[in-house]
């Protein structure tokens, strides 16, 4: 699994700066302040391009997801996806067991080959 976005928080910019560890990052009060936002005056699009194969599955989440859920069980759930309903559904059941309160955005998609 690869994380191809950063989050645009003060406790990223420690991160990506070596000052916090990602736990670190995850605790700190630091997580809730955003380093950018649209509309801001320092805001500045952040626009990636990523390789794609008839293999990959690509998810596409809020921080909702990512800050009750690991790493380690998000890829445990695509690997085993048959359904992209429900593996989004499932991700969000796991998301809300493990104490999600804030928006949790999933999206799931894999992309296939047209062959006629």
């Amino acid at each position: 699994m690869t994380q191809i976005s950063r989050d645009q928080t003060l406790a990223q910019v420690l991160v990506d700066d070596d000052v916090f560890s990602r736990a670190e990052a995850a605790k700190s009060p630091l997580s809730n302040v955003l380093s950018s936002s649209i509309g801001g005056s320092e805001s500045s699009p952040v626009v990636s391009g990523i390789d794609n194969d008839w293999d990959y599955i690509h998810l596409l989440c809020s921080d909702g997801l990512t800050k009750h859920v690991s790493d380690e069980q998000i890829a445990a759930r695509l690997r085993s996806l048959t359904s992209s309903k429900q593996t989004c559904e499932d991700l969000l059941q796991d998301a809300l067991d493990g104490g999600g309160s804030d928006n949790i955005t999933i999206i799931v998609g894999r992309s296939f080959r047209n062959d006629g």
